[in-house]
């Protein structure tokens, strides 16, 4: 049974995010078709991400009524459907409607994924099951965006569109005959007020909204990057729609900072590693300023090891931090301003690559990045008057 959960989260994770995040490769596409800025074209993304975040709160609380497999079945099959069905929008408008409805249809994958794990899989299986479910979603993004960047090569991006669905479609019905129905779930109530009361109670801690704002700072960093950097590299560097594909690949080596932490968690406190991750990801942004291909490319390897550091840390850390009848509701409210962050920053990123070129979004991440340094420097210091009170 482990194995089959292993490879169903691996599938689900990668059917998530390469739906969620396939079309950041048409952002380029977008522009000239639809005859928008880069900016407006980068709403394609941001507009998933935001309403999965606020969807996540309410299919978390959903899937105690209703089962956990349910919930994460249904959100697979109609997100990728979803997505077959953005291929045939006749404009801008109706495919920004598509795909709010296609972030509403996957929040509840990666809302419910981690609860299904803990409550099904033994303590000592939990953690590798878990780094499998972590590893699909980076797998997932750069599976999208290779398959989207070389079908666009070939066709384009409605075909594209057409073929990731397909195969995410396929993949979604593969998780559904992998994953068995909890065992271990118990069905309870759902209590609009008990929600909402857990809500209020995990903002009330002055140190957990600067967590919530590091997660809203740290993914919105990411997708900005990512966003816009196959702009410059296809227009001053030259290169082809799929070789900007394999940029993507960034992301899974970008693992290597999530590893780093694991290491040296025993040798070093979170606050100590979350700012040299701080100071690496601030590297990497002022690299892919440089007038060099090899230094751009450096700097996006830099930037995802830095992020996955980032945001690996800050995740932990707020479950850990959090009181223990708080510790869901903080967690999901964390992933609330992750996802937002995606959204407010990167489209904001596209305004000042719109003005300022490449350098400008950069300067923008990198102010960012000195903004999350702030915060850390807050919480060390709250960390302290606690102590002393």
């Amino acid at each position: 049974m482990t194995s089959n959960i292993m490879w169903g989260m691996l599938i689900g994770s990668m059917v998530t995010f390469a739906n969620l995040y396939g079309p950041q490769t048409f952002i380029q596409h977008f522009t000239n078709d639809f005859h928008l800025t880069s900016s407006q074209a980068s709403l394609a993304l941001s507009i998933s991400t935001f309403t999965l975040a606020f969807s996540m709160l309410i299919m978390a609380a959903i899937s105690n009524s209703i089962g956990r497999k349910n919930i994460m079945v249904f959100s697979l099959i109609s997100s990728s459907l979803l997505y077959l069905v953005v291929g045939f929008a006749p404009n801008f408008e109706t495919l920004l409607g598509i795909r709010a409805l296609q972030g509403i249809a996957l929040s509840g994958f990666p809302a419910i994924a981690v609860t299904y794990l803990a409550e099904e899989l033994a303590a000592k299986e939990f953690p590798k099951v878990l780094g499998i479910y972590i590893t699909g979603s980076g797998f997932g993004g750069f599976f999208g965006r290779i398959v989207s960047s070389t079908m666009l090569d070939l066709t384009n991006w409605h075909v594209a569109i057409w073929t990731l669905g397909t195969l995410t479609t396929v993949l979604s019905i593969v998780f559904m005959l992998l994953i068995a129905p909890s065992k271990n779930f118990h069905k309870t109530r759902f209590s609009f007020h008990n929600w909402g009361h857990g809500l209020l109670e995990a903002c009330k801690d002055a140190k957990l909204l600067y967590f919530y704002g590091l997660g809203f700072l740290a993914l919105g960093v990411y997708v900005a990057v990512f966003n816009f950097v196959g702009f410059p590299l296809m227009a001053h560097y030259g290169l082809s729609q799929t070789i900007v594909g394999f940029v993507f690949i960034f992301q899974l080596l970008g693992s290597i900072g999530s590893m780093t932490v694991g290491r040296l968690s025993g040798r070093f406190t979170r606050g100590q590693m979350l700012r040299v991750s701080l100071v690496v990801t601030a590297v990497g942004l002022a690299l892919t300023m440089m007038p060099s291909l090899i230094s751009m490319l450096a700097g996006l390897f830099i930037i995802s090891c830095g992020f996955f550091a980032w945001h690996n840390l800050v995740s932990g850390w707020v479950s850990s931090s959090a009181a223990p009848d708080v510790k869901a509701y903080a967690s999901s409210l964390y992933l609330l301003f992750y996802y937002i962050g995606s959204s407010v920053i990167g489209t904001l990123g596209g305004h000042f690559y719109d003005l300022y070129d490449w350098n400008g979004a950069a300067l923008l991440l990198i102010g960012c990045t000195a903004l999350a340094f702030v915060f850390v420097v807050l919480i060390k210091l709250r960390i302290k008057h606690t102590a002393v009170a």
